[in-house]
């Protein structure tokens, strides 16, 4: 297998053991709803601000090898210190998602290389194989844990192991050099100011429900980690069976997909709001498999296609598109805060809910305001002796 492929599948695995259920976690260890805020919108702000001093390197091999080994052994801070203290599980979750960010901005930049010619096609692909390595470990971890939350320390462990894996996997990747000159933030974004405006502007009202979600979880509708499992490996199975035919329809429809990816967004807090019981739950997300297909293809082939400067392009949109989740997660909570002693949680979260999807099915409409597409540009990157 591919090696690239290889460590998106493993690297998988060991999301699919951990991140569907750090929010559930959160509020079963007595975290605030600040700090449910910060652990929502994590991967998104504190992945992009990372990247923000890596924009003059340029070996993003190396920078994955790092950053890989990092990881590793924050997954076993984790499990042996941090485990149980609710501060010290939001400050070690944070470090994971900025040191998550580091990687995912080298991931990125291998990206660029290998999608070139058919941007959907391939990051359909190499989408699949995360994909296919998280189901599995997701449902082991929701089995494992079920409502004995003391055993999600031998999940972070088992996380940690994997990760450690892919580090070694890393050391036989051939250097990749990105020969770019380091250009200004202003010509960075040229062409694709737009397209970050719609970013910045949906991403605050998408994260504003992510604190959101795991209060409903937990207080309405009463979840074990096994049914947040089922609920997440109904999302990967649909994404499983819909990622390959949605990149090849990306290629050909990219602004239209773009837009109902977003726009169909709105089924996830809606159906917090109207389904009565986790069943009802587990059938509306099956929507989720087209929404996390386009996710996972659109938005980034869109940036590569319509950015000159490719490596300041992806620092600035995940930067971008951090900050919006970071505002939306804090608001979220800050309201959920307010509510929840005037109304109670359950109305709290259901009102909330509703003005959300509102404000995500109006958010959507901005991008079918931009232009379509423009030819790939050839890029810089040359080889020498890697996302409710």
């Amino acid at each position: 297998m591919d090696k690239l492929k290889l460590y998106v599948l493993i690297q998988n695995l060991a999301n699919g053991l951990t991140q569907p259920f750090m929010g559930f976690l959160a509020v079963a260890n007595g975290v605030s709803n600040i700090g449910l805020g910060l652990v929502s919108s994590a991967n998104g702000f504190f992945a992009g601000l990372v990247q923000l001093p890596l924009r003059g390197l340029n070996e993003p091999v190396k920078l994955l090898k790092v950053s890989t080994l990092v990881l590793a052994v924050l997954w076993l801070t984790m499990a042996f210190v941090s485990y149980g203290n609710p501060t010290l599980y939001v400050a070690t979750y944070l470090s994971i998602a900025a040191v998550g960010g580091v990687s995912s901005y080298a991931w990125a930049l291998l990206m660029e290389r290998a999608s070139r010619g058919s941007r959907g096609r391939v990051l359909a692909e190499y989408g699949f194989f995360g994909a296919v390595g998280s189901l599995l470990a997701t449902l082991t971890a929701g089995l494992v844990v079920k409502g004995d939350y003391g055993l999600a320390r031998y999940v972070f462990l088992t996380a940690a192991m994997l990760i450690m894996s892919n580090a070694f996997i890393l050391t036989q990747l051939s250097s990749i050099r990105y020969d770019g000159g380091l250009g200004s933030i202003r010509q960075s974004i040229r062409g694709i100011e737009r397209f970050l405006t719609a970013t910045f502007l949906f991403a605050m009202v998408w994260s504003f429900a992510w604190p959101i979600f795991p209060v409903a979880q937990y207080y309405v509708f009463n979840m074990t980690t096994e049914q947040v499992a089922i609920l997440s490996i109904v999302s990967g199975a649909s994404t499983l069976m819909l990622q390959r035919p949605v990149g090849s329809l990306v290629d050909r429809h990219r602004r239209l997909m773009m837009f109902l990816g977003r726009f169909l967004l709105i089924t996830f807090p809606l159906m917090y709001v109207f389904c009565t019981n986790v069943y009802q739950l587990f059938i509306f997300n099956v929507v989720s498999g087209f929404t996390n297909s386009v996710s996972s293809t659109a938005y980034m082939a869109y940036l590569f296609d319509n950015s000159r400067d490719k490596k300041g392009a992806i620092m600035v949109y995940n930067t971008i598109y951090g900050t919006g989740t970071l505002v939306g997660s804090l608001l979220g909570s800050t309201a959920l805060t307010i509510a929840e002693p005037l109304v109670g949680v359950t109305d709290a979260v259901r009102y909330l809910l509703v003005i959300d999807a509102a404000a995500r099915a109006g958010a959507a409409v901005a991008y079918l305001k931009l232009p379509e597409f423009s030819s790939p540009s050839k890029g810089t990157l040359t080889i020498s002796a890697r996302a409710n």
